[in-house]
C-alpha cells in the first residue's frame, strides 16, 4: 500500500492524543448520601468498574478514529502490476484513435458524440509523463497522422479535427497504427486509444480483428442518448429522359433508421437551388417508404439538384444531390449502305437528336467518335477500319444497332461483337412471321405504349438471322419464340440486334408504327443509360460522359472554395477520373477547365455512403463480451472528459482505498457516539 498524499503522515502522533487525556483526567468525586450503608463496598466496585471500561472503550474509539481519518487524508492505494512501469517511461509512444465519421454527430448530454471524443483525447496526455510522444489518427489517414508529436502539438491536433467522409474499420487503423509503432522501432509499453461509436456497419467484425500481443488497447465506445436517423436512400425517375416542360415523377426512397416513428417530415425537391417540389412523410421506426414527387424544368441543360428532409440531430444525410441533364444532346452515327432510306429521317422531328448518315466506304470518324449510338444497316462487312469504329464505341459506352444485310458477313461481325450468328434458310415465298407483344415489364418498353390491347398490330418478319452469345437476350419475338430484336447488355452499353433486314421483302419494321419509338428508345437510352445521377465517395474510378470535352485539356472540380484535379483522361466525349483522397463533403461538383474557371464542362454529384447513416453500434457490453478473452484489453464504460484521469489511473496505475479508510473513520466515530449517548453508568 502506497499513499498519495504522504505528507499527512506525520500527523499520526495526534493518536495519542486520546490516551493523554484518558491518562491525566483526573475528574472531581462526588458525595452521595446513602441511609443505608450496608451495599456501599458493592456498589462503588461496580460503579467503577463499569466506568473504566466505558472510558477506555470511548479511548480506543477516538484513537481509531483520528488514525484512520489520518490515513484517508493520505489517500492510499494499491499500486496495479506494471502500473509504476508505465509512469516511470519518460519516452513512451502513444496512438489515439478518434473517430471523426459522420455518425458521431448523434448526441450524449446535448453534446455530439465527436465532440465528446475531442475532449477525451485531450486529457488523454495529461495521464502519461512529460516524454511522451503522440499519434493523432482520425478517418482521413493524412500523412502528418503516421508520426508521433509531442504534448502540445497532440492537443492542437485535437482541437482542429472536422468531421470526414471517410469511414475506416478498425483492422485498418490497427494495421495503420502499427506501422507507426514499427517505424519507430517500438517493441513493447504500445500504448493504443480507440474512441469511436463502434458502428457496427463500418468498423467490421471484431472477432475477426487482429490485436498486437504487445499493445495495450483503451477502447472508449460513446453512445447517443437516443437513435434517431433519417436517410435518403435512393432516388429515380419515371422517365430518365428528361424533355424540357414535360411533367416527370422523382421517387425518393427514405429510411427512419432510429428507434422511434416520425410524423410529417417535410421533403423538397431543389432545381438549381429554387424549390420545385415538396411533400410530407410520416414513417415508423425502422421503415422504409418510397415517396413521390411531381416536377417539370423549362430549360435545356445541366441542373444541380437536391432532395432534403428535415432531421436532427445526425443530419449529414438529410440531403441527396444529384444531376439532371434536361434535353441532352444526343448524337447518332448512321452507317448505312440500304437504298431504302428508312433510317435518315425517323430523328428529324427532335432538336436534341443529331443524327449523321454516311456509306460505310466513306466513314466519318468525327461523327463516330462522338456518338452516343451508333447504327449499322445494310452493311455487308465489317472492315478493319469500321471494326476499329465498333471496338473505340464499345470502350466508350457508345450503344450499337445492328440491321443486317441478306449478305451479312458473319465472320466478320462475330469477331467485332463476340456472338454467335446463325442464318436460317428462308424458302422462296415465304410468308413473313408476326411478332408478340412484349412484356410489359420490360425496361426498355417502357413509356413505349399507352394502351396495350390484345390484337395489337405489330411488325411482322422473316428471321433470316439469330444471335447468341453472353449477355444477348430477346426484346421482341416472334410468334415462333424465336427472336426479331435481340439486346447484348454490357458493362459499359448495349449492342441491339435485329434478325431481318429493313427491306421490304424480309420485314415491315421500317414501315411500322412501332419502328420510331423504338428507335428512340435506342437513342435515349444510350444517353441515360451512361449518366448516372449521382456517385458515392466509396466509388472510386467515375466515368461521365459530357459534350464538348477537348482531348489534352486538364479538368478540375470545383465546389464552393474546393479545387481538386484529379487523375483523369478523355477518349471522345467520356471523362474518366479517379476520385482523389482528398476529404470531398457531399454536394454538386462543377466540371471546368483547370485553366479557366468560366470554361464550365457539366456537373457531377456526390453523396455519402449509406453505411455511415446506419448508427447502430456496439455496446460495452457486446464489446466485453467479444473481446473477453484479450488480457490487454480494457473498455470504459460511459466516461467522460472530467472523469478521465482518475479513471485511467484507477484502472491501469493504482486502486485507491482510501474512501475504505473513510467510511471505517466515520464507523467510530459513530461507536463513539454510541458509547457517551447510550452507555449510562450508575453513581
Amino acid at each position: 500500500m502506497n499513499f498519495v498524499n504522504p505528507a499527512f503522515l506525520y500527523a499520526l502522533p495526534l493518536v495519542l492524543v486520546p490516551l493523554i487525556i484518558h491518562l491525566f483526567n483526573f475528574q472531581r468525586s462526588s458525595e452521595v448520601k446513602f441511609t443505608n450503608v450496608a451495599f456501599l463496598q458493592t456498589v462503588k466496585e461496580m460503579s467503577n468498574a463499569q466506568d473504566r471500561l466505558k472510558k477506555i472503550l470511548v479511548m480506543i474509539a477516538r484513537m481509531l478514529f483520528i488514525l484512520i481519518a489520518i490515513l484517508a487524508f493520505a489517500r492510499p492505494y494499491i499500486p496495479k502490476e506494471n502500473g509504476y512501469a508505465l509512469l516511470k517511461n519518460d519516452k513512451g509512444k502513444v496512438s489515439i484513435y478518434i473517430d471523426n465519421s459522420y455518425s458521431m454527430q448523434s448526441e450524449r448530454n446535448a453534446k455530439t458524440l465527436f465532440d465528446a471524443a475531442k475532449d477525451i483525447g485531450r486529457n488523454i496526455p495529461n495521464v502519461f509523463p512529460v516524454g511522451y510522444n503522440y499519434q493523432i489518427l482520425d478517418n482521413r489517414f493524412t500523412g502528418g497522422s503516421r508520426y508521433f508529436m509531442n504534448h502540445d502539438r497532440a492537443e492542437e491536433e485535437i482541437i482542429g479535427l472536422n468531421y470526414s467522409n471517410f469511414t475506416r474499420t478498425l483492422q485498418e487503423v490497427e494495421n495503420f497504427t502499427q506501422d507507426a509503432f514499427n517505424r519507430e522501432k517500438i517493441d513493447e509499453g504500445k500504448q493504443v486509444f480507440w474512441i469511436s461509436d463502434f458502428q457496427k456497419s463500418t468498423i467490421g467484425a471484431l472477432e475477426n480483428l487482429a490485436f498486437d500481443s504487445a499493445t495495450n488497447y483503451h477502447l472508449i465506445p460513446l453512445s447517443a442518448d437516443k437513435l434517431e436517423n433519417l436517410r435518403i436512400d435512393s432516388v429515380w425517375l419515371d422517365k430518365p429522359f428528361i424533355k424540357q416542360k414535360e411533367n416527370n415523377k422523382l421517387y425518393v426512397q427514405i429510411s427512419n433508421l432510429g428507434n422511434a416513428d416520425v410524423e410529417d417530415r417535410e421533403v423538397t425537391l431543389f432545381v438549381d437551388k429554387v424549390q420545385s417540389s415538396n411533400t410530407t412523410i410520416n414513417l415508423k421506426a425502422a421503415d422504409t417508404q418510397t415517396v413521390e414527387m411531381a416536377f417539370a424544368i423549362s430549360d435545356p441543360g445541366n441542373k444541380q439538384c437536391r432532395v432534403s428532409i428535415s432531421d436532427y440531430p445526425v443530419d449529414f444525410d438529410n440531403d441527396h444531390y444529384f444531376i439532371l441533364n434536361v434535353s441532352p444532346n444526343i448524337n447518332i452515327a448512321i452507317i448505312s449502305d440500304n437504298p431504302k432510306q428508312y433510317l435518315n429521317t425517323v430523328y428529324q422531328n427532335e432538336p436534341f437528336l443529331n443524327a449523321t448518315t454516311f456509306k460505310s466506304n466513306t466513314i466519318d470518324y468525327s461523327a463516330t467518335n462522338g456518338a452516343d449510338l451508333l447504327i449499322l444497316d445494310h452493311v455487308d462487312v465489317i472492315n478493319e477500319s469500321l471494326n476499329n469504329v465498333i471496338l473505340n464505341g464499345i470502350r466508350n459506352g457508345t450503344n450499337i444497332a445492328v440491321f443486317p444485310s441478306e449478305n451479312l458477313d458473319i465472320d466478320s461481325y462475330s469477331k467485332a461483337f463476340g456472338t454467335l450468328i446463325s442464318k436460317n434458310k428462308i424458302e422462296d415465298g415465304a410468308e413473313m412471321i408476326g411478332t408478340q407483344v412484349p412484356p410489359s415489364r420490360d425496361p426498355f418498353f417502357a413509356n413505349v405504349f399507352e394502351k396495350k390491347v390484345k390484337n395489337m398490330s405489330m411488325p411482322e418478319g422473316k428471321p433470316l438471322y439469330q444471335w447468341q452469345g453472353r449477355g444477348v437476350r430477346t426484346l421482341l419475338s416472334y410468334k415462333n419464340s424465336q427472336s426479331f430484336l435481340s439486346i447484348q447488355e454490357n458493362a459499359l452499353q448495349s449492342n441491339y440486334f435485329a434478325s431481318a433486314p429493313l427491306q421490304p421483302e424480309y420485314s415491315n419494321f421500317g414501315r411500322h408504327a412501332l419502328f420510331v419509338p423504338v428507335m428512340y428508345r435506342m437513342a435515349i437510352l444510350s444517353k441515360t443509360q451512361s449518366d448516372k445521377l449521382s456517385f458515392k465517395f466509396n466509388e472510386k474510378n467515375l466515368r461521365v460522359r459530357f459534350d464538348g470535352l477537348e482531348k489534352g485539356v486538364i479538368y478540375k472540380l470545383k465546389h464552393g472554395d474546393t479545387e481538386i484535379i484529379p487523375s483523369q483522361k478523355v477518349n471522345a466525349d467520356v471523362l474518366t477520373f479517379k476520385l482523389p483522397s482528398d476529404d470531398m463533403e457531399a454536394g454538386c461538383y462543377e466540371i471546368v477547365k483547370a485553366d479557366n474557371d468560366t470554361a464550365s464542362i457539366g456537373y457531377v454529384a456526390f453523396n455519402y455512403a449509406k453505411g455511415e447513416s446506419q448508427l447502430n453500434s456496439y455496446t460495452t457490453s457486446d464489446l466485453e463480451k467479444t473481446l473477453e478473452s484479450y488480457s490487454n484489453i480494457k473498455i470504459y464504460e460511459n466516461i467522460k472528459a472530467d472523469s478521465f484521469t482518475q479513471v485511467f489511473n484507477e484502472s491501469n496505475i493504482a486502486q485507491p482505498i482510501w474512501k475504505y479508510f473513510l467510511y471505517s473513520a466515520l464507523l467510530f466515530l459513530l461507536i463513539e457516539m454510541t458509547l457517551i449517548r447510550f452507555w449510562k453508568t450508575k453513581p
